[in-house]
């Protein structure tokens, strides 16, 4: 979805291919919210690689805008990662390699 929203340039990028995907993954987020409001984490009962990897990717839907379509379940989920300790440091260590 980057790419047709935000890498091409203006005149190749492509709107419906973008909502397309966006409407896929916005539908496979939609399995996770069940679980998501049944426990806090997706693996084990405790934060793992897992919510690692489905946290990035909820970051970069974030960028884009698509938080807006999240499932509540998602959302709060989406919230308690950002607020984790390990990822403001990620952050902060990201802005400040983008910085020099």
């Amino acid at each position: 979805m980057l790419r047709y929203t935000h890498l091409e340039p203006p005149e190749r990028r492509q709107p419906q291919v973008a909502e397309d995907y966006a409407k896929c993954f916005v539908s496979r987020l939609g399995k996770l919210a069940p679980l998501l409001e049944a426990q806090d984490f997706l693996c084990a009962g405790c934060f793992t690689a897992a919510d690692i990897s489905v946290g990035y990717a909820l970051m970069l839907a974030q960028h884009i805008g698509l938080n807006e379509r999240f499932a509540p379940s998602i959302g709060r989920y989406w919230e308690r990662l950002q607020v984790r300790e390990g990822f403001v440091r990620a952050l902060c260590v990201q802005e400040e390699a983008a910085v020099k």
